[in-house]
């Protein structure tokens, strides 16, 4: 059995890739330390000296850019990442696709700002004068170093990422640039990246759920948030509301690698969703982190019913998730550790066993819309 640990580590590792992947990624849309940024449209060359899963180590970049608004497309052999984003608001949402299939994942983020302080140094890249400036992106001490080549009217012309060792981890470079008018529609994230319906529309038929998935509605309190969980087989949603204001809520498919996160926070907000069968070589839901259930050997009443305590993520170190499961797998109490003593202890206060319409489980209608994010989208 498998349920998801409500905890989510958004990962933004160094690279020029334009989609978070664990590994190199997230260069996402270009610096920019104006509003006036002129409309272009720019062709470059990315080179990765430190290619993953054999991508090649040079791969084009196209930019365009309007009004405060850019979209970027990294094509790498039968992979097409995109970014769309306003560097200036802080909000970046990252997708990709392969050949002609549909899109198959989106990262939205709210990032923090970006400041840039001038290194001195010149540049011309494919006959445009640019000026290198250092750009702070996050915290981290030991961190890769970001650079971008700003020509005179704004336009991010060059990008560099170094080790703190100073030695090369990506270049991007000019190829070619045209300040031109860009339509609203070149800039715009397609609309169905914000429906529910396209990211959870099942992918296949289903078995009829085993005995112990039965469907249900579960209500939990615990000491800083309420969680509310819905399952129907093999589909299952939990909503977690802080006494904060924060709201985590996710609805995964448990036989594909499909699903939803969403995190609205004071510290973060972010959205991801996944659409794709799973990967025989790695079988499990990346929305979901239990990865076995081990037996504790411990036993409660609660409610009038009995229930089984199992460790649900018995190889994690620093984070865990531990549930008390009736027979048919309703859990009573579910008690969720983060690491450095940070954790949560929900009991339930009301068990439903009734029919659940996968209709239920769809996120929050007001943390989805394009316009929570500052996104206009295109039909």
């Amino acid at each position: 059995m498998k349920r998801r640990l409500v905890a989510w580590v958004f990962l933004i590792v160094a690279g020029a890739g334009v989609l978070p992947d664990g590994t190199v990624n997230a260069g996402g849309v270009p610096f920019s330390a104006s509003r006036n940024v002129p409309d272009y449209k720019a062709s470059m060359t990315v080179r990765d000296p430190y290619p993953f899963h054999d991508k090649p180590k040079e791969y084009s970049r196209s930019v365009f850019h309007h009004n405060g608004w850019t979209r970027v497309e990294e094509i790498q052999g039968n992979e097409t990442n995109i970014a769309y984003g306003s560097a200036r608001d802080n909000v970046v949402l990252w997708t990709r696709r392969f050949g002609d299939e549909d899109f198959t994942r989106v990262d939205i983020e709210k990032t923090k700002p970006r400041e840039a302080r001038e290194t001195g140094e010149a540049d011309n890249q494919a006959g445009e004068a640019c000026k290198w400036s250092e750009i702070t992106r996050w915290a981290l001490q030991d961190g890769p170093l970001w650079f971008s080549c700003l020509s005179g009217d704004g336009i991010e012309i060059g990008e560099k990422v170094l080790f703190r060792s100073k030695e090369l981890m990506t270049e991007t470079r000019l190829v070619g640039l045209e300040r031109k008018p860009v339509a609203d529609s070149e800039v715009r994230p397609p609309k169905r990246l914000f429906d529910p319906g396209f990211w959870l529309e099942p992918l296949r038929d289903y078995p009829d759920r085993l005995a112990d998935r039965v469907d249900f509605e579960a209500r939990m309190t615990g000491m800083h948030s309420d969680l509310r969980i819905l399952r129907h087989y093999p589909w299952q949603s939990e909503e977690r509301r802080g006494k904060d204001g924060s709201v985590r809520f996710t609805v995964w498919n448990d036989l594909e690698n499909q699903g939803i996160n969403l995190i609205y926070s004071k510290r973060e907000y972010s959205l991801q969703a996944f659409r794709s069968s799973l990967d025989p070589a790695q079988p499990f839901n990346q929305l979901d982190a239990e990865r076995g259930q081990a037996d504790l050997k411990r036993r409660e009443n609660h409610l009038g019913e009995s229930c089984a305590w199992f460790n649900m993520t018995p190889d994690s170190a620093d984070a865990g998730r531990m549930e008390c499961l009736t027979s048919d797998g309703v859990p009573l109490k579910v008690e969720l550790h983060f690491g450095m003593g940070d954790g949560e202890i929900y009991t339930a206060v009301e068990v439903k066993r009734r029919p659940v319409d996968p209709k239920e489980m769809l996120p929050p209608r007001e943390l989805i819309e394009p316009s929570a994010w500052g996104f206009t989208v295109d039909d």
